[in-house]
This record gives C-alpha cells, structure tokens and sequence, in this order.
C-alpha cells in the first residue's frame, strides 16, 4: 500500500500531482472514515447503449480489428445508392 500525506488548502482542494493532470476522476464518499479517488473515463449519454449491449459491442470491436487488419467486405454497400433512395 502507497499512502502519502497531503493537506487541502482553505478551500477544501486536494492537489493530487502531475500523474492526475487533466484526467476526469470519481470521488467516492460513501465512506465517512475514507475517500476513494478512482480516475475514469466518461461516456456521452448518447454512446452508453453501445456498452450496455454486448452483441453490438462485440461487434464493433470485430469491425474495428477488421478494418485495421485491411479485411474488408467483398460486397460493401452502396452507400450512394441508400443515400439517393431518401
């Protein structure tokens, strides 16, 4: 375990140091004895439905690895087409 003491300033500010620079963290206070700083990535709203759905993430993570490996569809579609039909 790596503890080290730090000192908030008037205001209540913790200074974490340079590791956590610009980096968005969770504060968790559910304890009253202890706080837990976990840094986190965040997700727009309108992108969560892509990790609550495993089949779908799944599969854009295989599409993903596809394209940078150059495997592509014989039959791509016809984006132009699906355009011109709206």
């Amino acid at each position: 375990m790596n503890l080290t003491t730090k000192t908030l300033d008037s205001k209540g500010r913790l200074v974490l140091g340079g590791r956590f620079a610009n980096q968005t963290v969770i504060v968790d206070e559910s304890d009253k004895t202890r706080i837990v700083i976990i840094p986190a990535k965040v997700v727009p709203e309108h992108e969560a439905w892509l990790y609550r759905n495993e089949e779908a993430l799944k599969s854009v993570l295989t599409g993903i690895v596809q394209a940078q490996e150059d495997e592509y569809s014989p039959n791509p579609p016809d984006v132009d087409a699906d355009a011109a039909e709206d």
